[in-house]
């Protein structure tokens, strides 16, 4: 497993912990990902803000770092 896509499932474990439907819905999607690109796809594309800040608390960027990545995501 990559290290995005680690980070954001450890994200959803912590988020909803409490509601397992959705939780498992997620993490079937995540762990599907088959290198660091899908899980950056799924971080510009998917992740909601509250995701996004969570993120960047757990790495080394910042929520700004992020939204210019997902700036450039939907220009290439």
């Amino acid at each position: 497993m990559n290290y995005v896509t680690q980070t954001l499932i450890d994200i959803y474990k912590e988020r909803f912990a409490h509601d397992k439907s959705y939780l498992s819905e997620k993490l079937e999607e995540l762990e599907a990902h088959k290198n660091k690109y899908d899980g950056l796809d799924f971080l510009c594309s998917k992740a909601d803000r509250t995701t996004i800040k969570m993120y960047a608390d757990k790495t080394e960027l910042t929520v700004a770092d992020i939204e210019t990545l997902k700036e450039m995501w939907y220009k290439i």
